[in-house]
């Protein structure tokens, strides 16, 4: 990793705390976190993890390594750090201990799912959700400065009126999956095709669609497959969608994988043919990223953040309806000269997201962020 100069940084501050809810391998906001402590470490700063609970609801520690002294509970925190950088995209005893307690921080910000999708499917997550957007009203006035993961989650920050703003993108080690260069495209059998989406089963990210989208393809591929990788949130939506599947008549060809290790998410990207989202709210998209990694073709819907994740490469969609999904399937599926295409813009796109490029982004953005406040 590229190490900008940290002298002058280092004659200003020499401690800095991280604050999350939780804190477990696999976790997108998780691996942030680490990844901006090793990044400030390598500049000669402290810091310490600061997590709601050492267990999680379900008595699973809460780190990944549960004897690191860098890694305290909220009832262990004095918030004496020179600067409290906190991750927010979900209310917390955390968050709540910081508005109690009128702690500035430097708000690092990964959106809030709209509680309207949830409404249905789960009212107690909703009202979690609508809870930590209102937590995010009393923030602004603690934010010294912010940093968000894309120009999507900025917007709404300067419409809080939180003024100073910078985009820095997910910190995110895509070589954890990418173990070689991805292959070139060979032709897919016209009967068949291997769809994949990853990412929580969820009514923002709208997987109803994806399976509507392939009773379509399987008019023209009847052999097609959609692979849901992620886990249900809630389960009753990912019931919802098992019964769809069985009322298309899909059952044998859409598999639900739940949470997966990463060796078998690599297997999951090596053997797809294209990745499809119809997701309507992304703060982000890591799983975007990574398909663009793997060389995967990518289709999605342009909501949200999802055309700046994908910056010029994929296919972006202004409708999802089941016809043209499918039929955009169909056109990728059989053109093996577009897949091409699509994957050499995505992998170079991916670059842009590299470990290397973002560390050095997070890094000037705090550099820039803790002189200011110092």
């Amino acid at each position: 990793m590229k190490q900008p100069d940290s002298q002058k940084i280092e004659q200003q501050v020499t401690s800095v705390d991280l604050v999350l809810p939780e804190l477990h391998k696999g976790d997108a906001t998780g691996n942030h976190t680490r990844l901006i402590q090793q990044l400030l470490k390598n500049q000669g700063i402290s810091t310490r993890i600061v997590i709601a609970h050492k267990y999680n609801k379900q008595g699973v520690v809460n780190n990944s390594n549960a004897a690191d002294a860098n890694i305290i509970t909220l009832n262990e925190w004095t918030a004496s750090a020179d600067f409290t950088i906190l991750q927010h995209s979900i209310t917390s005893q955390c968050v709540d201990h910081i508005i109690q307690k009128n702690i500035p921080i430097i708000l690092n910000y990964h959106n809030v799912t709209p509680a309207k999708f949830f409404e249905s499917w789960n009212p107690q997550f909703a009202s979690v959700l609508e809870a930590s957007r209102q937590q995010l009203d009393k923030l602004a006035p603690l934010t010294i400065r912010a940093i968000a993961d894309s120009h999507f989650n900025a917007a709404e920050l300067k419409a809080l009126g939180i003024r100073d703003v910078k985009v820095v993108p997910v910190l995110w080690c895509l070589n954890t999956l990418r173990t070689q260069s991805p292959p070139a495209p060979s032709a897919i059998p016209a009967d068949s095709g291997n769809i994949l989406f990853v990412g929580r089963i969820a009514p923002n990210k709208c997987q109803h669609d994806l399976i509507k989208a392939l009773s379509v393809l399987s008019q023209f591929r009847p052999k097609a497959t959609l692979m849901l990788v992620g886990e249900p949130s809630p389960p009753a939506y990912q019931h919802a969608l098992k019964n769809l599947t069985q009322h298309l008549g899909l059952t044998s060809q859409v598999t639900f994988t739940g949470k997966v290790s990463d060796n078998e998410l690599r297997r999951h990207y090596e053997s797809a043919d294209v990745f499809l989202s119809a997701s309507e709210h992304e703060g982000f998209g890591v799983p975007l990223v990574e398909a663009m990694s793997m060389g995967l073709p990518a289709v999605a819907y342009a909501a949200a953040a999802i055309p700046e994740t994908l910056g010029g490469s994929g296919l972006l969609l202004n409708d999802k309806s089941p016809a043209t999904l499918g039929c955009t399937l169909q056109r990728i599926l059989s053109d093996n000269n577009l897949r091409k295409t699509l994957r050499d813009y995505g992998i170079e796109s991916a670059r842009r997201f590299d470990i290397s490029a973002t560390s050095e982004q997070m890094w000037n953005a705090l550099q820039d962020l803790l002189e200011a406040n110092r």
